[in-house]
């Protein structure tokens, strides 16, 4: 994806406020979630699957990975690659157009950095509650930001935000 092309999916999906249909349910009665990350390397790969594991008991996990590098690592799970965006921001991938059109009770954002298209995945989601890390750029982007040092990790993110979506009555 070009330079200009992100430039433009950053105009066309400026964040904004969403009306609310439904509340968030608690966490002991929802049933999808969704878990959103960019791929960085095997660590956070690991983090993400040690996630997935703990929320995965009862609840449907959906999980998403965005690549942003040309050659892909093998991944178990749904990826959007960076060739599979146009250079003006369509997305040409049927795994991320499902994702995005489940209903999930919560959606999880695992990176602490925001990128266009991160942001324009998280604007089109019909997420009840988006949940990432706290900035104070971020603030349209989700219902629930997690505050936490940058250096703590991926891992450390993940339990923050388990526990306060546990924590959601």
């Amino acid at each position: 994806m070009s330079i200009l092309g992100r430039k433009i999916l950053g105009l066309v999906n400026k964040p904004r406020k969403r009306e609310y249909k439904e509340p968030i349910p608690p966490y002991e009665k929802a049933t999808n979630i969704g878990v959103l990350y960019t791929y960085e390397g095997e660590k956070k790969e690991e983090s993400i699957n040690q996630l997935v594991e703990e929320l995965g008991e009862h609840k449907h996990i959906q999980v998403l990975c965005f690549v942003n590098q040309k050659e892909v690592p093998s991944l178990n799970r749904a990826t959007l690659k960076i060739d599979q965006i146009s250079s003006w921001g369509k997305l040409n991938s049927p795994e991320t157009e499902s994702f995005l059109d489940t209903s999930f009770d919560y959606l999880l954002h695992l990176d602490l950095e925001l990128n266009e298209i991160v942001q324009t995945l998280l604007n089109r989601t019909k997420a009840k509650c988006r949940v990432g890390f706290h900035s104070e750029t971020a603030t349209n982007y989700y219902e629930l930001m997690i505050g936490i040092n940058k250096s703590a990790g991926t891992a450390n993110f993940a339990e923050q935000m388990v526990k306060y979506i546990k924590a959601i009555r």
